[in-house]
């Protein structure tokens, strides 16, 4: 918050101290003629405004307009030439930089411009009110100018961030400096404990933070954490100080730094064009080339380390993907189910994973071969990064270590638990997410089973939902064969999403029929399904299948950006009218509206949005009266389900009219059909 006051002081400060030489010259050395460019001059910034403006909205037209396959070929083609292409990419993304930094120091000295001119004004004119205009049109100059201003970045550490001392890890320490020095980082070395099984670095000067999940910790040995570690450092390194320097230049503007959203905005606004040049490339930049930077750091594990220690590591990290991939499919206690939270929840975590690992190893050992690399991949496959380490089979080290390693790896664990264990109960926030994740399920489907188990088109949805908050997939899956069984296949089409994913996830092919089924039928699954088929022939190795997915993939995307991106959007510049709706359809639609409507609902609006000549939305405007919030989202809720089941082929939308007052709905005629006024439909 000082830093931003500070901003405003500096900017507007400069402005009435250049000001004020602008009021000594033109008593000293009175002038129209230069009074004359100068305000030539200070006009130069508005213009550069207008042309970043104009010059956005043609690059973002072109950007936006890009077909889905053009843009991935695009993208692919850069992919495909990261190694060759990758220095050319981070020059230009050095020359963006060093251009804004330029434009900088013109705007900046345009600034000076303005407000001389501001006081030269004030001289000649003796008018406060034209002085004060001009002042703030200066300082407003000045302090776009002054946002750029690229700070040397500092790491804002959590004071409660768990820490683990030197003093207390000894031996982790020294397998952390080891690696550090065989990559010539050196300097202060900080280690995080995170809870997870991953691991991530930051670089400060010669400050290093890295972050160590407490799960990888505890499932690697000595020589496994050393090479891990060689990775990390690896991407600090003095080699790759580049390339992370332009990661931390995107992240800090792009983050608008000290800024109310109002300056924020007016700051964005002389680098708009430059910004986006600078975004769009820094994209294909660490798109194109995260894969390369991620097999450098493995040769670095190659290089400096133990092969078949960073293999097994590497493998390892490859059973949580597995692990986590086959979670949600089999009956499983739920988190919340004991009344009070596990003090080793970590550590039980951290066993079940194991005992999946003893159990699965073989069958996720004989899928290395298999996986392909996905066009979005920001790593390399297990079996490329192998090959990277020259090794063809890799092995999992199960030499659990020295004893005093296992203290290590227990006591961090221990801490990690404590942690969580007090923050729960300190803020008394497992008694909340308790109910909101176990007792309100487990309210919703004991009074589900008391009805009998009904299956309802529109409620069935949140059953499925509660059940697997409980724990109970497969009694979650068998209500999903029952409605795509007993309902029609608009109605089903989240029944045969979820039955399709957990197929999937059992690595049974058969699913991907069954996702791509609910994709025909509800665009709503487009983003969700495809994801989850693509990963599964990425990983399974299906070429053909892959083929297949990826120009369905295309051409789903493009008829998302086309059509369906638009349904969820409703503005007084869209193409609306009355909707022709069958009278049959609007009175079943109504009726359930009122059977949930809780006495608050105000009016009903309905309009058509077309979208194109074959294409158009239904969408619903429901104008509340009163009631909470939650009464308000939990009649949406039950209204989207309604209409997303309806057993018919219709596209429709729903809104809260708060969210789209701005539209005369009343000049729409045929528009209200249903007030509380009348109690009728017009």
């Amino acid at each position: 918050m000082r830093k931003k006051y500070l901003r405003y002081i500096v900017a507007f400060g400069t402005a009435l101290f250049t000001s004020l030489v602008g009021v000594v010259w033109q008593k000293l050395f009175p002038s129209y003629e230069v009074l004359g460019i100068f305000a030539g001059l200070a006009i130069l910034p508005v213009l550069l405004v207008a042309g970043n403006l104009i010059a956005s909205k043609l690059y973002m037209s072109r950007l936006r307009n890009m077909k889905v396959a053009e843009g991935q070929s695009y993208l692919l083609r850069h992919r495909q030439e990261a190694q060759e292409a990758s220095n050319k990419l981070l020059s230009k993304l050095q020359l963006i930089r060093r251009a804004t930094a330029l434009y900088t120091a013109v705007l900046w000295l345009l600034g000076v411009v303005a407000s001389v001119f501001a006081g030269m004004l004030y001289s000649a004119a003796d008018d406060m009110t034209l002085y004060l205009m001009s002042w703030f049109y200066a300082g407003l100059i000045f302090y776009a100018a002054y946002s750029r201003l690229y700070p040397r970045e500092k790491i804002q550490l959590d004071p409660d961030a768990p820490i683990l001392k030197k003093e207390d890890y000894p031996l982790l320490y020294a397998n952390v400096k080891r690696a550090a020095d065989a990559l010539d980082c050196n300097g202060e070395i900080t280690v995080l404990l995170t809870a997870d099984c991953n691991a991530g670095i930051l670089r400060e000067g010669n400050k290093y933070y890295l972050q160590i999940g407490v799960m990888l910790l505890n499932i690697l040995c000595e020589d496994e954490l050393y090479s891990i570690c060689l990775h990390e450092f690896s991407h600090v390194s003095d080699k790759n100080a580049a390339s992370e320097r332009e990661i931390r230049y995107n992240s800090w503007f792009s983050q608008e730094p000290g800024h109310s959203w109002i300056m924020g905005y007016v700051a964005r606004l002389p680098f708009l064009i430059l910004d986006e040049i600078y975004v769009f490339n820094h994209m294909i930049y660490r798109f194109s080339t995260s894969v390369v930077h991620e097999s450098e750091a493995d040769r670095d594990m190659l290089v400096h380390g133990n092969a078949r220690a960073a293999a097994s590591a590497l493998l390892k990290l490859s059973y949580t993907d597995k692990y986590q991939w086959e979670s949600g499919v089999y009956n499983e206690t739920p988190v919340y189910a004991a009344e009070a939270p596990d003090p080793d929840y970590l550590k039980h975590h951290i066993e079940r994973f194991q005992g999946a690992i003893a159990e699965r190893h073989v069958d996720w050992d004989a899928m290395v071969d298999l996986e392909i690399l996905a066009n979005n991949a920001s790593h390399p496959t297990l079996k490329m990064r192998l090959e990277t380490l020259g090794i063809e089979h890799a092995e999992s080290i199960t030499d659990k270590g020295s004893e005093q390693w296992q203290s290590e790896q227990q006591k961090a664990l221990a801490y990690a638990d404590n942690r969580l264990y007090d923050n729960q109960m300190e803020k008394d926030c497992y008694t909340k997410d308790r109910q909101e994740e176990y007792l309100e399920p487990l309210a919703r489907v004991t009074e589900w089973e008391k009805a009998g188990c009904p299956v309802v088109a529109e409620e069935f949805g949140d059953i499925v939902f509660y059940l697997k908050r409980l724990g109970r997939h497969e009694d979650a899956e068998a209500l999903c064969d029952r409605a795509i069984a007993e309902l029609d296949e608009n109605s089903s089409a989240q029944a045969y999403f979820i039955k399709g994913s957990a197929m999937l996830y059992r690595y049974d092919a058969a699913g991907m029929d069954l996702v791509y089924h609910a994709i025909e039928k509800n665009k709503n699954f487009v983003e969700d399904g495809l994801q989850v088929i693509g990963e599964f022939c990425c990983m399974m190795g299906k070429e053909k299948e892959l083929l297949e997915y990826r120009a369905r993939a295309q051409e789903l995307a493009q008829q998302d950006i086309d059509e369906y991106s638009q349904t969820g959007e409703l503005s007084k510049h869209d193409n609306l009218s009355a909707d022709a709706m069958p009278k049959e359809m609007l009175e079943n639609i109504l009726e359930f509206i009122h059977s949930v409507d809780e006495d608050i609902i105000k009016n009903i609006y309905l309009v058509r949005k077309t979208i194109n000549e074959n294409f158009f939305t239904s969408a619903f405007v429901i104008h509340f009266w009163g009631g909470t919030d939650a009464q308000r989202d939990e009649i949406m809720h039950k209204i989207f389900r309604y209409l997303d089941t309806y057993p018919v082929e219709w596209q429709f939308s729903l809104f809260d009219y708060t969210n789209v007052s701005n539209i005369k709905f009343d000049k729409i005629e045929g528009s209200l059909v249903w007030s509380k006024s009348n109690n009728k439909g017009e």
